[in-house]
C-alpha cells in the first residue's frame, strides 16, 4: 500500500521512535477509503481524465491531482477493490466535487457519496508535535489569541470549527487531537505557527533563564547577536578576575 507523506504536517515532527508497526497504523488513521466499482487500471485513468482531471502512474500507484497541484491522493487495490485513498486533510468539499465530476463523466455512480459521508463523520485524527513544556504550550496559545482552558492535564482549544485536545503522556512530547475538522490543512496552518511560536518562547526562556544564571555567577556577557534564524548568540567572558 502506498502511503503519501504530503499527508503529513510539515512543522511537526513525526517521532520515528514509534516503531514500525505503531508508525504504519498511524498513517492508516489519517486516511480516509471510499471503494468504487472500477474494474481496471485503465478504466480509472479514462474515465478520471474524461472528468477533467490530472492523473498519472508513478512508481507502481496510480496518482490524481485534486486541487490543481495543491492536493493529490492515491488509488489501490485494497479486499479486491479499487479504492480511492483520500487524506483527512483533503477539503470534504472538493473530493465531493470530484465524486459528482467522476459519476457524471462515467454516467453511472461509480463511487457512492454516502460511503465517504459515513467514513468522515465523527471523524478524529491524531498528530506528534514537538511541544514537552505544558506551561509554555498554554503561554504559546494564549499569545496566539486561541484562548485554550484546561481539562484536568490537557490544553483544550478551539481553532475556527475545530477542536484541538493538546495530551501529554509522562514526559514524552504532547500529542494533539483534532476533532471534526472540515479541512486539516487549515489547521496545520494554525499548528505551524504555533509551532513556531512556540520555539520562539522556548528561546526566549532559556536567553532569560541564561542571563540569570550569568549575573548569579558575576559572567559578564561581552555582547549578544541576532542571526537571521532569529537564534541569539551570546559571547560570555569567563576568564578569571
Amino acid at each position: 500500500m502506498s502511503v503519501s507523506l504530503s499527508m503529513v504536517p510539515a512543522a511537526l515532527t513525526l517521532r520515528m521512535v514509534m516503531g514500525k508497526q505503531t508508525f504504519d497504523n498511524w498513517v492508516t488513521s489519517m486516511q480516509v477509503t471510499v471503494p468504487t466499482s472500477f474494474s481496471n487500471e485503465h478504466e480509472i485513468i479514462r474515465t478520471v481524465r474524461k472528468a477533467g482531471y490530472d492523473t498519472e502512474k508513478l512508481a507502481g500507484s496510480i496518482i490524481t491531482d485534486l486541487d490543481f497541484g495543491r492536493s493529490h491522493f492515491f488509488w489501490e487495490h485494497i479486499n479486491g477493490q479499487w479504492t480511492a485513498v483520500f487524506s483527512k486533510s483533503d477539503s470534504k468539499q472538493k473530493i465531493e466535487v470530484f465524486i459528482n465530476d467522476l459519476n457524471k463523466a462515467v454516467g453511472r455512480q461509480i463511487i457512492d457519496r454516502g460511503t465517504l459521508s459515513e467514513t468522515r463523520n465523527n471523524s478524529l485524527s491524531a498528530f506528534p508535535t514537538n511541544f514537552r513544556d505544558g506551561e509554555l504550550l498554554f503561554k504559546t496559545l494564549k499569545e496566539l489569541g486561541i484562548n485554550p482552558t484546561r481539562r484536568g492535564s490537557e490544553i483544550v482549544c478551539k481553532v475556527e470549527q475545530s477542536h484541538l485536545t493538546f495530551r501529554q503522556s509522562g514526559d514524552h512530547p504532547f500529542q494533539v487531537e483534532i476533532h471534526n475538522a472540515p479541512d486539516l490543512r487549515k489547521v496545520f496552518e494554525y499548528l505551524s505557527d504555533i509551532d513556531a511560536d512556540y520555539r520562539r518562547c522556548l528561546q526566549e526562556a532559556v536567553y532569560k533563564k541564561l542571563k540569570a544564571r550569568t549575573a548569579e555567577q558575576n559572567i559578564a556577557i561581552e555582547s549578544e547577536e541576532v542571526l537571521e534564524d532569529n537564534s541569539i548568540v551570546l559571547t560570555l567572558n569567563i576568564g578569571a578576575d
